[in-house]
């Protein structure tokens, strides 16, 4: 009598089995852990045993175009895993051999289709001759063996999709609620350990801006403290915040109210970057640095003494900010700033808070990645992403053991411009919502260096981001970049701000700004990052398609001759420039300065180079300037605000870099008699941004508008 063919297909070689449906791995009857990824690229050999398998083939199967994972590391990790399973070598396979740059080969022999039994086991006992030539078993049992192992691999890849449509729709049903509604811009909360009060930042105009605290769901808030990024400790007795004055620096508060302690002066402290307690409540993890030359890394600080270590070492150029730490202390997630893009990155701790490894990259796409914070099970994250000024809100699982990313998904219920989201041990999900940056470009008619006369106009302006502004040669047209068409592209526009029309159409969440007109207006420079990096490209002012002139870099200027363009090298944080046009050896760069600098303009004589040094998550620079050839470095300003100063005969006009809260000030620098005096004052804060008319009457200028945002709050998120 024929044996009926199983429900659940067996695989045999040797002394394994693997059982498609139930998702194990046997060896002689017990079963092998082999996790979920290792599982199916296993899986997929064992359908086409004795036959190359290419990566191209593996990738498309069970790497699917919308997987987050990095497919190359996954690959090899899942190999190795199935080799260490089934007790396999590189060297001398008995089962997986690889096919070097080409892909792998199942090579044992095999057997499957039936139910479990002694019958069923073939009696080779694992040769390595193919099955292609054994012939005790008809051709319908083999197809119909490919066919079951191809079903259970698509039956989990089609369970895999159906749980992610599922997880999404269960997102969209969540509801928000207003947690605060009060005027002026609330953001930064921090829940207490019982959830049920929450600490936040409000700038509440016409009041006292600082920390506040409130019950969930009732009551007014209270003010506990100036200071912002409120951080509550893990037995609800103190808060944690950031402070400027009289230094920057981590303070403790008591919840109740009391007197304030500051544990560090660590500096470069900015109200963005956030703080993360660790579980024992003993240390907390901070972000700062020692002295001004190094880059913003993370720090371990100890809530008792003060004490500090330094965490992360991120590479010249770059700043690691806002850190959250996994409910159990195993990992902390951060974001890391590198050359104009923003990643996730996830650090490995021990038992004792020291580093396993070196961080790693856990976001892929080229948007703004920042501001993570853990589920309460510590089996996912939930984080800002998209354009930098107007994020979304978006999940991603990261699987255990390997804290392996998944691929993000966004929570449609928090809506665009979302910041600073927080969850508490309860599962209430709270985030500071509807916030989009909004900065428009003024005018104001210049008196000669002396204080202006007439106030302000503002000239350019929307209701998202317009800012950078430049002058043509003839003064007759303005190019800016804006966000207002849903991605920030340059315009044109003219003199008085009418006619604005879109140049460029690069879309996405590309940064793309800082145009510069050529000195016969015909070109504009400008710089983008569409490949994960800034890169410096040129456009025709009446518009066309930009070309890519460098990589890594980004434009400062074309000289007073025409002859050069200068650009800053991203990474290297130097100024050099290059001929115009680059063409064979006369393209080579010429480097300028040595000590560092970033965004640089020639004097009026062309026989100067005025230059910041500064960072860019600080929005502040020091002015410095160097002969065009090179030579002696000289600081000519302390501290102006990145990208707005220029050059005239006469002097320098420039937005001075002052305390957080105090008004800025639009100063010129006499070159006569080397004091800076003030000639006009902005309202709010200084934006990116400034340009003289050709014929020196008229100054450009951006500036933020009041930002709003209100916290809302979701129940029962995990």
């Amino acid at each position: 009598m024929s044996r009926q063919p199983s429900a659940r297909p067996l695989v045999r070689f040797g002394v394994f089995e693997l059982d498609v449906s139930a998702g194990e791995l046997r060896k002689q009857g017990r079963k092998i852990n082999l996790q979920q990824q290792p599982f199916q690229v296993l899986a997929l050999l064992l359908r086409r045993p004795g036959e190359l398998v290419t990566r191209e083939e593996l990738q498309q199967e069970l790497w699917p175009a919308d997987t987050f994972v990095e497919f190359d590391q996954g690959l090899n990790t899942a190999i190795k895993k199935i080799r260490q399973a089934l007790d396999d070598s590189a060297d001398r396979p008995r089962f997986v051999e690889t096919l070097p740059r080409k892909g792998y080969r199942f090579i044992a022999a095999v057997n499957g289709g039936e139910s479990g039994g002694e019958g069923g086991r073939e009696s080779s006992g694992g040769s390595s001759t193919p099955p292609t030539v054994r012939g005790s078993r008809p051709l319908w049992a083999a197809a119909a063996l490919a066919l079951a192992v191809a079903a259970g691999v698509a039956w989990w890849l089609l369970n895999q999709r159906n749980e992610t449509k599922r997880s999404e729709t269960a997102a969209a049903a969540f509801v928000p609620v207003p947690l605060t509604s009060y005027s002026g811009r609330e953001s930064g909360p921090s829940f207490s350990p019982d959830g049920n009060q929450v600490a936040f930042d409000w700038e509440n105009p016409g009041g006292q801006p600082g920390i506040y605290i409130k019950l969930v769901g009732e009551g007014e808030p209270v003010r506990l403290t100036g200071g912002c990024c409120p951080s509550w400790s893990p037995d609800g007795r103190y808060i944690a915040f950031l402070k400027f004055e009289p230094r920057p620096g981590v303070f403790l508060i008591p919840s109740i109210g009391g007197p304030e302690r500051n544990l560090t002066e660590l500096s470069g402290f900015q109200c963005s970057l956030g703080m993360a307690w660790h579980g024992s409540g003993k240390w907390l993890i901070v972000t700062g640095k020692n002295s001004p030359g190094e880059p913003q890394a993370l720090f371990l600080l100890s809530s008792e003494s003060g004490a500090q270590r330094r965490l992360t070492f991120p590479p010249p150029g770059s700043q690691d900010m806002s850190p959250a730490l996994s409910p159990g202390g195993e990992a902390v997630v951060f974001s890391r700033l590198s050359a104009g893009q923003w990643h996730l990155f996830l650090l490995e701790l021990s038992e004792n808070l020291q580093p396993k490894e070196e961080p790693r990259r856990i976001t892929r796409e080229n948007t703004y990645n920042n501001e993570p914070a853990w589920t309460p099970d510590g089996q996912a994250i939930v984080f800002t992403s998209g354009t930098i000024h107007t994020c979304g809100l978006y999940e991603m699982q990261l699987s255990r053991p390997g804290w392996r990313p998944g691929k993000p998904r966004r929570l449609p219920f928090a809506g665009e411009g979302v910041r600073t989201p927080v969850i508490s041990k309860q599962g209430r999900l709270a985030y500071a919502g509807a916030w989009t940056t909004r900065a428009n470009i003024w005018r104001i008619a210049l008196n000669g260096g002396l204080p202006v006369t007439a106030p302000p106009q503002r000239l350019i302006h929307s209701t998202r981001l317009d800012h950078v502004a430049e002058y043509s040669p003839d003064g007759k047209r303005i190019a800016f970049a804006s966000n207002r068409s849903g991605s920030h592209e340059i315009w044109v526009c003219n003199s008085d701000g009418s006619g604005a029309r879109q140049l460029t159409s690069l879309g996405g969440s590309f940064y793309t700004a800082d145009p510069h007109w050529s000195p016969d207006g015909r070109l504009i420079l400008f710089h983008s990052n569409p490949e994960g990096h800034a890169q410096t490209y040129v456009i025709d002012s009446d518009g066309g398609k930009p070309e890519l002139l460098f990589a890594n870099s980004t434009v400062s200027s074309w000289s007073r001759d025409r002859k050069w363009i200068y650009i800053h090298r991203t990474g290297e944080n130097q100024v050099w420039k290059r001929p115009w046009p680059p063409s064979g050896q006369d393209g080579e760069p010429v480097k300028i300065t040595r000590h560092g600098g970033d965004f640089a303009l020639e004097s009026p004589d062309g026989r100067v180079l005025y230059y910041q040094k500064g960072e860019e998550i600080e929005d502040v620079a020091s002015l410095w300037k160097v002969p065009v050839d090179g030579g002696e470095e000289t600081q000519v300003l302390e501290s102006i605000c990145i990208l707005d100063f220029a050059v005239v005969d006469q002097g320098i006009y420039f937005i001075s870099a002052l305390r957080p809260g105090d008004q800025r000030k639009i100063q010129f620098l006499s070159f006569a008699t080397g004091q800076a005096s003030t000639i006009a004052t902005i309202s709010y804060d200084a934006a990116y941004g400034f340009s003289l008319s050709p014929d020196g009457q008229w100054l450009l200028y951006s500036q933020f508008e009041p930002e709003v945002s209100d916290l809302s709050m979701v129940e029962n998120f995990r």
